[in-house]
């Protein structure tokens, strides 16, 4: 190999100036190692030559064609081979891959058919396609960098406040407690006040005794009080280090993953400036394999910023305070799971379409979003390529028939059902999202909802009885749920359904019954969800889950145990809702046709 593009990326920066190099003369530089301006160019040998050694060229090489200085090539690339150090990179080999000198090109690829010397090859590229896309992926993982930094900044500002706030409502209660039991106190010493007129010499004995078992007993108490407050203070200190230690890492690797992209970005910038296409074409090959290591670790970054969530609840009565025999805690510290933590819901951007009726929406990654549209005798798939900017442009593909739902299968694939046709499609993408294949798979009409999980698929279907089957991923019959365990039957009209992140819980939303059931892969009512405030609903999940009301206009936020967190949204007649865990953002169609984002934060 003749030079690798692998090697340290930061230092390409101090070899080049501000200037614009010229070109020496390859054999002077070769043997005397000096430097000697170029005052022409051989065609043949694909060497610059300086004046004296031009001379000698054309007499013992006549037949070969000279230019002169103001004719000569001026795309030189001044890159040393690193296996033969006196040689200049002159090729690039695209089969390989990689870049060549002279005796490189002669001795590594003899065979190769797609080797092309690197001035005719650069050629335009400061106008390229592929010049473009690398500035785009710069850009676009720049903002996604920023976006964690964002949510980052966020939580580091919430596990403060979230300490503030449980210690203060700790010192409120305390006092509070403190409170009722001086009441108490000065209750038993007023009752003990009325009898000592009765038995004077009894009674001031017996108030002596009482008042020191009531001291006793406070003592006791601020004793216990002060001894769960000082274990709360060192159980929030602990997660308050543990969350800030994952935050504080997160921001160091961000920050170098930016330093390294600002590099790329500059590099390219000042060779495009400089109308250096050689170098320019390395810098850009460098970048794409820094942008390539790069990617999974920002997405890793994004998915572990990730904290702590507790409460501490008083369970304090008048009775176990005036009673401390029976008394030995007060607080309960408890850790709230993720999909318990209240959201709130900020108004992001507004997706509009024309004559679409949305039956589904999917995320195949945090900046595309694919859905379903049946209008009209229209049946097709539509892509939003781009959510990092606010856009209505879109693509479409046409479907053979009326689509209902569609789900994500890996990174590259997703599932849509054809309750018609009884088939689901499987379509796989490529990067920029053109389709590269299709698949079907027989599984029965009237199939509507469609979730992965383990090389599996989940469908349900709404013709009697209604049910929900397990199959292989050549549409085999696994499992098949339809009664519960006592034998009634479980579904009405199960339109859709979704599978938890840890892919132990089947989340159906059933149409007609109004109501949301957890099962698990066995078939078991793990858990059901009914509201007066929830009709017609359909259901999305990611950490929580996100519940649509189509006709009690609403979306539903429940925990993974679909118990009620809050009613996040009020909006008219929402039809889908889709969450994306990596943006923190909730998008939602209506019935008019449009797809409302809304940025989530914790409350």
């Amino acid at each position: 190999m003749a030079f690798s593009i692998g090697s340290d990326f930061s230092t390409s920066f101090t070899q080049d100036s501000d200037e614009v190099q010229e070109m020496f003369c390859e054999f002077c530089n070769k043997q005397d190692n000096q430097y000697v301006p170029a005052e022409g160019f051989c065609e043949e040998c694909l060497e610059y030559l300086c004046r004296t050694c031009l001379k000698y060229h054309r007499v013992y090489k006549k037949s070969h064609t000279i230019k002169d200085k103001d004719n000569m090539p001026q795309d030189f690339c001044l890159e040393k081979c690193s296996v033969h150090q006196d040689e200049l990179v002159k090729f690039y080999c695209q089969a390989c891959k990689k870049f060549a000198c002279a005796e490189c090109k002669t001795q590594d690829h003899g065979n190769c058919s797609m080797i092309s010397y690197l001035p005719a090859l650069v050629q335009g590229i400061e106008n390229s396609q592929e010049t473009k896309e690398l500035t785009e992926n710069v850009d676009k993982l720049m903002k996604a960098l920023e976006n964690t930094e964002k949510y980052v900044n966020i939580n580091m500002k919430y596990v403060a406040s979230q300490e503030t706030k449980i210690l203060d409502t700790v010192m409120k209660k305390k006092k509070e407690i403190l409170s009722v039991f001086e009441k108490h106190q000065n209750k038993v010493i007023q009752d003990l006040d009325k009898k000592i007129e009765e038995t004077l010499k009894r009674l001031k004995q017996e108030k002596k005794e009482k008042i020191e078992k009531l001291q006793e007993d406070q003592n006791r108490l601020e004793k216990l009080l002060n001894n769960e407050e000082n274990e709360i203070k060192k159980k929030i200190e602990i997660i308050k280090k543990d969350d800030k230690k994952i935050l504080q890492a997160i921001t160091e690797k961000t920050s170098k993953m930016k330093i390294k992209l600002k590099a790329i970005s500059t590099e390219l910038i000042h060779h495009q400036n400089t109308d250096q296409r050689c170098q320019l074409f390395v810098a850009m090959k460098r970048g794409e394999e820094v942008i390539e290591q790069l990617k999974p670790d920002a997405g890793k970054q994004c998915k572990d910023n990730l904290i702590h969530y507790y409460k501490v609840e008083c369970k304090a009565s008048e009775q176990n305070i005036t009673n401390l025999q029976d008394c030995h805690k007060f607080f309960t510290y408890q850790e709230i799971h993720e999909s318990e933590v209240q959201r709130t819901a900020c108004y992001y951007t507004d997706i509009k379409l024309r004559c679409a009726s949305l039956s589904s929406l999917c995320l195949i990654s945090e900046n595309c979003l694919l859905s379903t549209n049946s209008n009209f005798n229209c049946s097709e798939l539509i892509i939003f390529k781009d959510l990092s900017v606010s856009t209505t442009s879109y693509d479409i593909i046409d479907l053979p028939s009326y689509p209902w739902a569609v789900a994500k299968v890996d990174n590259n694939k997703v599932a849509i059902t054809f309750p018609r046709l009884g088939i689901i499609r499987l379509i796989t993408f490529s990067k920029s999202m053109t389709v590269t294949n299709n698949e079907e798979i027989k599984v029965g009409g009237e199939c509507c909802g469609v979730a992965y999980s383990n090389n599996k698929l989940i469908v349900s279907y709404t013709n009697r009885p209604a049910k929900v089957k397990i199959l292989d991923m050549s549409g085999k019959v696994l499992k098949i749920f339809d009664k519960d365990q006592h034998g009634k039957y479980l579904f009405v009209n199960p339109d859709y359904l979704t599978v938890s992140t840890d892919n132990t819980v089947i989340y159906v939303s059933d149409y007609e019954n109004n109501c949301v059931i957890g099962l698990t892969f066995d078939g078991k009512v793990k858990a059901i969800y009914k509201d007066d405030q929830l009709k017609r609903p359909y259901v999305d999940r990611s950490g929580a889950v996100f519940v649509c009301g189509s006709w009690s206009n609403n979306i539903h936020q429940l925990s993974s145990d679909l118990t009620k967190v809050k009613i996040l949204l009020g909006l008219i007649e929402p039809v889908i809702v889709a969450y994306c865990q990596v943006k923190n953002r909730l998008y939602v169609s209506q019935q008019d046709a449009h797809i409302k984002a809304y940025d989530l934060s914790v409350e």
